[in-house]
């Protein structure tokens, strides 16, 4: 029972979860002055970008993919943007059904405020960690992902 103890605490995904909570905190307390946590300023970033692009927004459906969330999370994470203005829902205007999140102009204007902030978390993280594991670490969560995204 010890070894498989000890085999547990060398577990892959508690690894990550540790240093992830970590990461988070960093960013988290970077983003608290203008009122977001991490996860809501990436959410907010992608429907910016899909602005960007012209798009009308995300499905849920299709947020909750590109994020690696399921749709339940993706709806508690939207709650507090839509309260507060920063995000909404609008019909698909190819199909009145499905319903869609877009960007307001409040959350672009909020977007823009916690930028600056979220690069100073960036700097913080480069410097604990420093630039070349910091490029290693994210190519390797990035094939990570991708080989995972399938294995279930």
């Amino acid at each position: 029972m010890v070894d498989e103890i000890q085999e547990v605490m060398g577990c892959t995904c508690l690894r990550i979860r540790r240093a992830t909570r970590r990461i988070s905190q960093i960013y988290d307390q970077a983003l608290a002055p203008v009122g977001l946590t991490v996860n809501q300023f990436g959410l907010l970033s992608h429907l910016y970008g899909a602005s960007l692009a012209g798009s009308a927004g995300f499905s849920i459906g299709a947020l909750a993919e590109r994020l690696g969330a399921d749709p339940t999370t993706l709806n508690r994470t939207l709650k507090p943007l839509r309260e507060n203005g920063l995000a909404r829902d609008c019909l698909d205007p190819g199909d009145a059904r499905v319903r869609m999140i877009q960007l307001t102009d409040k959350g672009r204007r909020e977007i823009v405020k916690a930028l600056p902030l979220w690069r100073q978390a960036q700097m913080q993280l480069e410097r604990a960690l420093g630039a070349k594991p910091i490029k290693a670490l994210n190519e390797l969560l990035d094939l990570s992902a991708a080989k995972l995204a399938h294995a279930r």
